[in-house]
C-alpha cells in the first residue's frame, strides 16, 4: 500500500507540474515552432519600407525587394540571417557592428543608404516576374538621378541584369558609369567608364560608379560568406576613393588585390 500511495502522489506531483508549465508537458517542446505563412493578401497590405534620398550620396544600395522578414519589420535587409549589415562591418564600410533596426544610421552618420528596385513583399524574389522588374526601372533611375549618388551598388546580379539590360553580369566595378548629366525617360543613362577617370570636386557629382555585389540573402549559396565579404571590401576601397576630397581614380590593381580571383561555389578563404 504505501508503494501504491508514493507512486500516486509522484503522478500527482508530475501532473501538478504540467498544468503549471505547459510548455514543459508538450512532447514537442524541443522541436522549432512552425510559423504560419502569410496568405498574398496580408503581403499585399504590407507598406514599402521606407526609403531615405540625400544629395550626394557615397553609396546608394540597391536591393531587389522586401522578403517577408523585412517587410514585416520594415526594415531593410531585416532578415538576420542575411549577410548585409555583417558585410558592412567586417569589411570596415561602417565602424560598428549594428542591426537592421539601427539601419538609419547608414544615411544619418554615414552617408550612405538603401532603395529596392521593387517595393512589394513577397516570400521570395522568384515570385517577381522579369516584367514586374523592368517596369520598376524608371522609378529607380528617378531616384538615382534626384540624389546624385557618387555610387551605386546593387546587391544581387539579377537586379543590375535588369537594370542594365544585360545578360549574366560580372561581379564587381562595371566597365559603364551612371551620366548624371542625362535624363532619359525609363532608360538608364550607361556610357563606358574612361581610363583613370574620377569625379571632379565640384558638386553635384557628375557620374556614378556602377558596383554589383552577390545577393547577400542567407538562401544564395553561389557565394559563401566570405566571398561575398571580399566585394565589401572592393566597395570600401572605392567609397574611399570617391569620399577622398579632392576624389581620387579608382586603381584596378587595387581592386583585384581586395576581391575574389574567380567565382566559385565551394569558395574558401585562404
Amino acid at each position: 500500500m504505501p508503494k501504491k500511495a508514493t507512486a500516486l502522489s509522484r503522478s500527482v506531483r508530475a501532473a501538478l507540474r504540467s498544468a503549471s508549465n505547459p510548455v514543459a508537458a508538450s512532447p514537442a517542446t524541443n522541436a522549432p515552432l512552425k510559423r504560419s505563412k502569410p496568405t498574398p493578401a496580408e503581403l499585399a497590405q504590407l507598406p514599402p519600407i521606407p526609403e531615405v534620398l540625400r544629395p550626394h550620396l557615397d553609396i546608394l544600395f540597391v536591393g531587389i525587394n522586401p522578403g517577408v522578414v523585412s517587410g514585416k519589420k520594415q526594415l531593410h535587409f531585416g532578415n538576420p540571417q542575411n549577410f548585409f549589415w555583417k558585410g558592412l562591418y567586417q569589411s570596415n564600410l561602417i565602424p560598428q557592428s549594428i542591426a537592421p533596426e539601427d539601419g538609419y544610421k547608414l544615411w544619418s552618420t554615414w552617408n550612405m543608404s538603401i532603395v529596392n528596385l521593387v517595393q512589394r513583399t513577397t516570400p521570395s524574389t522568384s515570385d517577381l516576374s522579369r516584367q514586374e522588374m523592368r517596369d520598376a526601372v524608371p522609378d529607380l533611375c528617378r531616384k538615382i538621378s534626384e540624389c546624385r549618388p557618387k555610387a551605386v551598388c546593387f546587391v544581387g546580379l539579377g537586379i543590375y541584369e535588369i537594370f542594365a539590360a544585360q545578360t549574366k553580369p560580372t561581379p564587381g566595378l562595371q566597365p559603364v558609369v551612371y551620366d548624371l548629366s542625362e535624363a532619359e525617360a525609363g532608360k538608364p543613362p550607361l556610357r563606358p567608364l574612361a581610363p583613370n577617370e574620377a569625379l571632379n570636386s565640384d558638386e553635384p557629382p557628375q557620374f556614378a560608379y556602377l558596383f554589383v555585389m552577390p545577393s547577400t540573402s542567407g538562401r544564395t549559396t553561389t557565394y559563401q560568406n566570405p566571398e561575398k565579404l571580399m566585394y565589401f571590401k572592393q566597395l570600401r576601397y572605392i567609397r574611399d576613393c570617391v569620399s577622398h576630397s579632392p576624389p581620387r581614380p579608382i586603381d584596378e590593381s587595387t581592386l583585384a588585390d581586395l576581391g575574389p580571383q574567380h567565382k566559385s561555389r565551394y569558395f574558401k578563404q585562404e
